[in-house]
């Protein structure tokens, strides 16, 4: 069904302006991080989308595949370290980040198609990429290690009292669209853009609530600020 991907990339598109906004606003990292990561999963679900009213292309693809399932939730992992971790660590996985993308972008380039299989329309058009090995070992290890960051960044917010909610969400919208994409290798392809619609909407709430988080931070250090001084 055509309506979820494009429900998807649309409100994908829409919160990754407002999360950029943010970030002109304020300058948090975080924000530049997840906006680039809502980006990212508005191009996957237009090429979901595209897939779905034109038939899936060997270029449709492959974006789809660097996008959605490669990259997408190591972005939003960065964006949990630049909140909550020291910005080194957070420097770090966003060179990792970077490198990798790269590396996958080049593959998939390279990856040969299955043209029978993605003629017969019969599965979505990444599945028809003759991928190397070493890239279903990237994607793979990417959205484990993004999502241990997310549900570990919410357990830490739950002890810690650091914007417990908002990482909750976020973490657990992550987890929705991860389950739909699960469902979506067991054959029921609509379930995953369902699940991408709904994932985002929880993880949006999760940025707004950082959002807030973040602007009362910074007021109470700038009321703190005078006081310091003069005491």
């Amino acid at each position: 069904m055509w309506i979820f991907p494009l429900a998807a990339a649309l409100i994908s598109a829409l919160f990754s302006g407002i999360v950029l906004f943010q970030y002109s606003a304020r300058r948090h990292p975080a924000h530049l991080a997840w906006a680039a990561a809502l980006f990212i999963f508005a191009v996957a679900s237009a090429c979901d989308f595209l897939g779905s009213i034109g038939g899936w292309t060997p270029f449709v693809s492959k974006v789809y595949y660097l996008c959605g399932a490669t990259v997408v939730v190591g972005f939003l992992g960065l964006g949990t370290l630049y909140l909550l971790a020291p910005r080194r660590v957070a420097r770090v996985w966003l060179a990792a980040m970077l490198v990798i993308t790269a590396v996958s972008a080049i593959l998939l380039a390279r990856a040969g198609m299955d043209r029978t299989a993605l003629a017969a329309g019969a599965e979505p058009g990444w599945k028809a990429i003759q991928k190397p090995a070493i890239l279903t070992v990237l994607a793979i290890a990417v959205s484990s290690i993004g999502t241990l960051i997310l549900v570990g960044g919410a357990i830490y917010s739950a002890v810690f009292r650091r914007l417990p909610l908002a990482n909750i969400l976020i973490a657990a919208g992550t987890l929705i669209v991860a389950g739909g994409s699960s469902l979506s290798n067991l054959g029921r392809y609509e379930l995953q853009s369902i699940g991408q619609a709904a994932g985002i909407m929880v993880m949006f709430a999760g940025f707004l609530l950082t959002m807030s988080g973040v602007k009362k931070a910074a007021a109470a250090r700038a009321a703190a600020g005078p006081a310091a001084t003069e005491a």
